[in-house]
């Protein structure tokens, strides 16, 4: 498969999530009752809910207020948001740099933790240490994000008070929502780091690198690692994801003003103008993300570009 087709694909798998990022918005919407009333102050006349019908073009007919949610999609126009009036999308534009912020790093983190404590279990997968090491990562990998950032707010910030317990001003402020996530994060890559290693090190070609008196560190990273790398570069992209949907609930926790806190307020507040554009931005980040793993497995590994 060619440069062009390829990029084709993921140009209209794009497309196709933003059409479908717009359906799901559309019927959401409408599940929620009618947006006029909603939209509309509680103590609102029935002519007032009536201006609002008709402000919102909701007299049209559902075709046509589809097709008009769905060209609003594509000109990222959700709207003004009720609570701040300002647009939503702007809005929720700037505060993706805030979560972002938490999950780059975190990323990153995990990532290096999870390749370095992974390959080391592999190397040692027959001797005691190795099999410890992925047991606990394992015990780490159960402990809910939620309940860790709990615990977390309460021995470093309640008890020995040396981190904000909540806020997103300054470095210390990302410190326990960074490390919370890096421990979701690595303990699940670090046992799919130590399989591929393994699956990587038994390979005919390995034992014909050691057979001709390479350095055990040659051929670690020179033959096994390229061979173990693909898949796992691609789930560092389910990783973000995981990542994403995680700060729902922690960026509320530690009072971050970040997207997740953005969407659970303003769904609280029946604020859709804000909540399709928060759920319309991690659609599209979760996709870009994921289509960027995609290219780089393929530009790693040759047997994927046939």
């Amino acid at each position: 498969m060619n440069a062009v087709s390829y990029l084709s694909r993921k140009l209209l798998l794009l497309v196709i999530v933003i059409v479908g990022v717009a359906s799901f918005l559309f019927v959401l919407s409408r599940f929620a009752g009618d947006p006029a009333v909603l939209m509309s102050p509680t103590d609102a006349t029935d002519a007032m809910i009536a201006a609002t019908r008709d402000r919102l073009g909701l007299n049209q007919t559902l075709t046509v207020q589809f097709l008009k949610a769905l060209a609003g999609v594509f000109t990222l126009n959700f709207g003004e948001s009720f609570i701040s009036r300002q647009d939503a999308f702007s809005q929720v534009l700037g505060r993706v740099g805030a979560s972002l912020s938490l999950i780059i790093p975190a990323l990153v983190l995990s990532t290096l933790i999870a390749w370095g404590l992974g390959t080391y279990a592999a190397l040692h997968q027959a001797q005691r240490r190795g099999r410890a090491l992925m047991t606990a990562t394992f015990i780490m990998g159960g402990i809910p994000y939620f309940f860790l950032a709990m615990v977390l707010i309460l021995v470093f910030a309640i008890r020995l008070n040396w981190l904000p317990a909540t806020g997103s001003r300054g470095g210390a402020s990302l410190v326990l929502p960074v490390v919370v996530l890096t421990v979701q994060g690595f303990a699940t890559l670090s046992r799919l780091t130590r399989g591929q290693m393994i699956d990587a090190l038994g390979q005919t070609s390995i034992t014909m690198a050691k057979s001709k008196g390479l350095s055990p560190w040659v051929v670690l990273f020179e033959h096994a690692a390229p061979l173990a790398l693909p898949p796992l570069i691609a789930f560092t992209g389910i990783m973000f994801s995981l990542m994403v949907g995680s700060l729902l609930i922690l960026e509320p926790t530690f009072n971050y003003t970040g997207v997740g806190s953005l969407l659970i307020s303003s769904v609280s507040a029946r604020d859709f103008p804000t909540v399709q554009a928060c759920i319309f931005v991690i659609a599209i980040l979760i996709t870009l993300v994921t289509i960027a793993m995609d290219a780089l497995v393929r530009a790693i590994d040759p047997r994927l570009r046939s």
